[in-house]
């Protein structure tokens, strides 16, 4: 069956599927469950603790499953009343979590000589998610979120001569992409600005103080002590430094060099008032000036040189379906596993017709062993899209492969490595060895401007997200800290955007503004840390399954699709989830046990030897 066809019909065709979510009184009977250990009081035995972990872990599965499809229908429009439905069950999760924490804790006290697998899984229980006091805060917290949620997914930018309202996506971020118009560009940039921070300043106060009360009231110090936990780190921050320190010098080699090619390109209308060692932040081709590979035309080393012709590839009767089956074969070639028969039926993968649903890329572990599913809304002519669903159904791999895990281990082995390992497997579909495999290209064997063509566009893409991702971490990390207050949330925003991106706002801004909440993850209060990690993390993995695929030549035309031994050591990673420290798990394919941008600078030595001596000549 035509899977296009397929997810272009109603939702209703989906109502088959777990049509049932749990009622209150069945959370709470959950929650009763793991609770009675509490008249046993036998926290002091460790068959006890197996007993209640056996409890906790279904009991966590039955609550997870629930948790997903609740979310994957609010996310696709199904779901009746969903701020109600959310609010019903919240508290009582709330509540699952918050008593499953202090029973954990308690076993934790006398589990010094316990078997080390069980340690493991108390440890993680015990440290699980921030929960409230009260269920007048957990609303007045679940209030403040959802209004940030709400101005950022309403937000508009109007234009006053023609009542043309534009939305973020598609049309913002289509505009930032390939306009080239100086003033175009900054209306579109103050605009979803205008849009957004100001409506959402004074919310995201009220949120960071209830937050930092309830870490508190948890035994954090704040919650930025919170959402560092996870990555199980005691040097984090330090770590978190070092690993920018790695590529501080190759980025502003990038920035030098992008700058000058875009003062060329723009002339007169390029600002002679601002910083000249800055670049203004709405002329890098996305609103947030995170990757810029979008303004690859303009800054292209040799603009004669073509590297791929991803437009013939998609002309050549490419469908949703066919790109899903391209990433598929991709696993299989490795010797992973098939999606399932439930994947192909309920993922959503085009937006569906009359409905309304975000395009934000998900993927949903209904924790059955069987039904997984991805949503997007997925292009026919988009390069983005053909390599984004290989990292999203790399996330699916992950989860068919811990499937086998307690329920607790059923994550990634730190916020960061399934992200980090998504990103690995574009690196090799985006080589030229593998851009030869899919006929996208005539040969894999590439003149030495091509090479700087090719890894140009790759840096584009990774390297300012770098610089981008750790300003972000800092600001957050410093307002949950205290160190930077209301008072100045705006000021001190862009003061780390100009030290550490030598990037300036085009126009004047003041502390009405709000421009941080301008961006999505602030708006839905999630940690940003794991991208930063997670686009060091990929090169080295990629390297590691490059040198088990017996690959010959440089690094940056690897491809590991294939290779069945990378295959074995990746689902290894794979298959462990989180019952081992994250260490022990890159250690299996990378022969490492810590993170080291080591291998993203191999990858692109060759441009970054080459920018320095263009940037000399200039």
């Amino acid at each position: 069956m035509n899977l296009f066809l397929i997810f272009t019909l109603s939702l209703s065709f989906l109502k088959a599927f777990h049509s049932e979510l749990l009622s209150e009184s069945e959370i709470q009977n959950l929650l009763d469950q793991v609770a009675s250990i509490e008249k046993e009081g036998c926290y002091h035995t460790e068959s006890c603790a197996r007993k209640w972990l056996t409890q906790y872990n279904e009991n966590l599965r039955k609550l997870s499953a629930n948790m997903a499809q609740l979310k994957f229908k609010k996310e696709a429009n199904d779901v009746k009343n969903p701020v109600e439905r959310f609010k019903e069950i919240d508290f009582l999760v709330n509540l699952f979590f918050e008593k499953t924490q202090r029973i954990a804790k308690k076993f934790n006290e006398f589990s010094l000589n316990w078997n080390s697998y069980l340690k493991r899984m108390l440890k993680l229980a015990s440290n699980r998610v921030i929960t409230f006091s009260s269920k007048k805060k957990n609303d007045e917290y679940q209030n403040l979120l959802r209004n940030l949620k709400n101005v950022y997914a309403k937000a508009k930018v109007c234009k006053n001569d023609t009542n043309t309202c534009l939305s973020l996506e598609p049309e913002l971020v289509d505009l930032m992409k390939k306009s080239r118009d100086y003033d175009e560009l900054l209306w579109a940039w103050k605009g979803w600005r205008d849009a957004t921070g100001p409506k959402m300043r004074e919310t995201f106060i009220q949120l960071v103080d209830i937050r930092n009360m309830a870490a508190r009231e948890n035994g954090y110090r704040d919650m930025s002590e919170r959402w560092i936990e996870d990555f199980e780190d005691e040097n984090f921050e330090s770590t978190y430094d070092s690993l920018y320190e790695q590529i501080r010098p190759f980025y502003e080699q990038l920035h030098t060099y992008v700058r000058r090619k875009l003062k060329n390109f723009y002339g007169t209308k390029y600002p002679k008032n601002l910083n000249s060692k800055f670049i203004p932040a709405h002329l890098l081709g996305n609103m947030w000036a995170q990757t810029w590979d979008n303004i690859y035309d303009l800054v292209v080393p040799y603009p004669n040189e073509n590297i791929s012709n991803y437009t013939s590839f998609f002309s050549n009767k490419m469908t949703p379906n066919t790109m899903f089956k391209h990433a598929e074969q991709f696993f299989v070639s490795m010797g992973l596993s098939k999606m399932t028969k439930q994947f192909w039926q309920n993922s959503l993968i085009v937006r569906p017709k009359n409905k309304n649903g975000r395009c934000h890329p998900a993927t949903y572990d209904f924790f059955d062993g069987k039904d997984y599913r991805i949503k997007m809304c997925v292009s026919m002519k988009s390069e983005e899209d053909f390599l984004k669903i290989h990292k999203e159904m790399t996330e699916i791999q992950y989860f068919m492969n811990y499937k086998n895990q307690p329920t607790i281990f059923r994550r990634s082995a730190n916020p960061s490595f399934h992200e980090a390992i998504g990103n690995a497997v574009i690196l090799s579909a985006s080589s030229p060895k593998h851009l030869k495999y899919l006929s996208l290209t005539q040969t894999d064997s590439l003149n030495k401007e091509q090479e700087i063509n090719f890894l140009m566009w790759i840096c584009l893409k990774k390297i300012p997200f770098l610089s981008y991702s750790y300003t972000l971490y800092m600001w957050r990390q410093d307002v949950f800290k205290d160190k930077i207050n209301s008072s100045n949330y705006n000021q001190k925003w862009w003061d780390l955007r100009q030290n550490i991106q030598k990037i300036e706002s085009p126009i004047e801004r003041t502390e009405s503004d709000f421009d941080a909440g301008a961006k999505f993850h602030v708006a839905n209060h999630m940690p940003y840390a794991r991208y930063f990690i997670s686009n060091i993390l990929e090169f080295q993995i990629f390297k590691a399954l490059c040198k088990l695929s017996d690959h010959i030549g440089p690094i940056f035309n690897c491809d590991f699709s294939n290779s069945i031994k990378s295959g074995y050591f990746l689902k290894r990673m794979l298959e462990l989830g989180a019952s081992k420290h994250w260490s022990a798990v890159l250690k299996i394919s990378t022969q490492q046990e810590k993170i080291s941008a080591d291998a993203l600078l191999e990858y692109f030595k060759p441009l970054y030897d080459w920018l320095i001596e263009e940037n000399l000549k200039n």
